[in-house]
Order: structure tokens, then sequence, then C-alpha cells
């Protein structure tokens, strides 16, 4: 089969041991469970979760010294490649420890000098976080929103805050051991601080919500009615606007867990083609597979060798291409299944409800504006 050879990635890549760990624990043990891990009923096995991070799949990028495996940007990706072609459930709640994780290591990163505060937290988790000796969660997405704050930090007069509001999304619920939560504070600051994930006095947690893809993962809304964010528990308080600078810079690029997926579907089309004896198939993957892995390498080129917050709008073009070549890639594999991509027990199912999944994920009005034209043609 040629498309796996086409998107493998260099030697020195693959035989990384994180590369190798991460390939064979995608084989043996979460790919044979990816349809319960999607499954409401069922869900992502916080042992198999477990054991990914046991295995460092968790910190991948953090230096051995710390805990982790070391490993460069370009490993990190492969590694969530193969984590989310497998199974996207689980590699979502996975995925959730990394900004958690790196905020501790470098609360600063990418950020103007003076416009961040890191406070205690950072210290007092950073051990665990790197060795993910226990997993954590984030409550933040909600600071992207504009107008009114969702979140609202007012000062306790102790050098800590009380947050009121509501954060939409918290995926993990009863899965993480440690919660970052996000709020805006009267003078106009975000503030980030970590937290036990459990409900306690001024937070509560609705069930999970009704999600159409990835319905596994615990995903709750989070009701914050003056919940106690101590001045100890304070991770960092950032200026909004050099954060939002960040995090739109961040979130133009094409994830590699999107690339994970794109490669599944490509390799499954062309597989499903050559059993079926059916060249149709096999030919749309090549075709499809050829733009994707150079746009791949170009998306990798900007997210590994470029600073990211330059050529911001390229980074998002990329990713809408890719999504764009990801919506048709799961159309032809659902075509070529033929009636039986319709059973809800078929893979093509999910696949096709992920790949909306990642249009949508840490989506900006830039990124949705490139993604339309991309769709257009």
């Amino acid at each position: 089969m040629q498309v796996p050879a086409l998107f493998a990635p260099a030697a020195e890549i693959v035989d990384h041991p994180a590369v190798r760990t991460a390939s064979r624990l995608a084989d043996d043990l979460i790919a044979p469970h990816a349809a319960e891990s999607d499954d409401p009923a069922l869900g992502v096995d916080p042992a198999r979760l477990r054991a990914l991070a046991d295995a460092g799949l968790a910190s991948v990028k953090v230096p051995a010294a710390d805990g982790g495996l070391g490993g460069s940007d370009r490993v990190d990706a492969e590694v969530v490649e193969l984590l989310a072609g497998a199974d996207a459930a689980t590699w979502f709640v996975l995925t959730q420890h990394r900004l958690p994780q790196n905020l501790c290591r470098a609360p600063a990163a990418g950020l103007p000098d003076g416009a961040a505060t890191a406070g205690p937290a950072g210290r007092r988790y950073r051990d665990p976080l790197c060795r993910a000796s226990g997993l954590a969660g984030i409550a933040i997405a909600h600071v992207r929103r504009p107008g009114s704050p969702a979140v609202a930090a007012e000062p306790d007069g102790h050098g800590g805050y009380r947050l009121s509001g509501r954060a939409d999304w918290c995926t993990g619920w009863g899965l993480i051991d440690l919660l970052l939560v996000a709020a805006r504070t009267p003078d106009e600051r975000f503030v980030f601080g970590l937290l036990p994930a459990r409900e306690q006095p001024g937070l509560r947690a609705s069930g999970p919500l009704p999600l159409s893809v990835m319905g596994g993962t615990r995903t709750v809304s989070l009701t914050l009615d003056g919940l106690a964010l101590a001045a100890e528990d304070l991770l960092l308080t950032v200026d909004i606007a050099a954060w939002q600078r960040v995090d739109l810079a961040r979130t133009a690029n094409a994830t590699p867990a999107s690339l994970g997926l794109l490669r599944r579907v490509l390799t499954e089309l062309e597989r499903l083609g050559a059993a079926r004896r059916l060249p149709e198939a096999v030919d749309l993957a090549l075709a499809l597979a050829q733009p994707a892995v150079k746009l791949r390498a170009e998306a990798y080129a900007l997210l590994c060798e470029v600073p990211p917050t330059e050529r911001v709008a390229e980074r998002a073009a990329l990713r809408a291409e890719l999504s764009e070549l990801t919506v048709r890639a799961v159309a032809g594999l659902v075509a070529a299944r033929a009636g039986s991509a319709m059973l809800t027990t078929s893979p093509e199912q999910r696949w096709a409800r992920e790949a909306a999944f990642f249009l949508v994920q840490a989506q900006t009005g830039d990124v949705r504006a490139a993604q339309l034209r991309a769709l257009r043609g």
C-alpha cells in the first residue's frame, strides 16, 4: 500500500522511543476500543488512559530529566497523529493535559516581556504534571468569546479571586485529577489557576453533554458561583491582548490530531479499494494523499520551525485546505464502503463525525473564514 509510505516520517522520527511506543499502543491498546471510547454509554477507559500516561505519551516533549520522553516538536506531532488516528476520544482526553503542563513548565512562553506574571501553583504542580502522575484538564475555551466575560474574577482581598460564571466546555470530568480554570479580572487581565477536578463549594458540573462525536470523553459544562481561587492556586496572570495574540496564532495551525484522522482515512480508503477491487477508490486515496502530504509538510514546517506568531494567515489557510481534504476523504470512504457505511457501528460514521469535530475545534473567526473559502473551492 502506498498511502502509509507517503505519510511515513523520516527514520529518526520513526525510531524515536516515543513514536515506537505510540505506534504499539495505538495498534494494540486503543484502536480496538475506539468505538467504545466514542460511545457515551461506555466512554474512555481510565485504565487505557493511565497506560498511555504511564508510557510517557502525555509528556513527549518534556525533557527526560523532568520525567518525559525528550521528543522534538516533530516527534510529538507523529505521536499525536498515531493516537488520534487510532482513538480520537482517548487522545482528546489525554491532550487536555498539555496546556496545564506547558504553563507550569514555561508560563510566559511566547508572550512579550512584562505581559504575564507567574503564580506559585506552577512550582507546586510542575513535577507531577511533567511526569503525568496525575492528569489535568482545562476549562478555558470561554476566554476566546468576545463581549462580557463568561467567567469573571473578583479579588478576594488576600491575593486570590472569587470566580463566577459558566465554563461551557470541560473534557474528561471524572477522568482528570486537576483542573485549569480561567477568568477575566476587573482590570482586564486573564487569570489562570489550578484546582482539584471535583465538585466543591462554588463549582458544579453538569451531566455529560450530548455530543454527536467523542461522546465518551465525559465533557461537561461547569457553573462557578463564587469559587475560591486562593493566591497559592494562581498559575498565571496575563494581559488579555498578549494572550489572545498568541492564542490566535496557535489555533491557526493545522493540528497533528486532524492530520492523524486524514492519514487513517486515506489508508483505509486505499485498503478497502484494494480488498474490494475498486480501482477508483485506490486512485482517489492516492490522488488525495499527494496534496495532503505536501500540505502537511508545509504545516509542520510552520509549526516546528517558524516563530508561532508569524505567518498566521498562511497557517489558517493550510489548516483549511487540509480540513477540506479530510471531508472529501471521508466522503470517498463512505461511498466506497456503500450501504454498510450507514450502520452506526461503521467506523466510517465515527470518522465522518470526527472530521466535523476538527472543523470546529479551537475555531476562531479567521479560521472559520478560511475554512469556508476552502470548502467553496
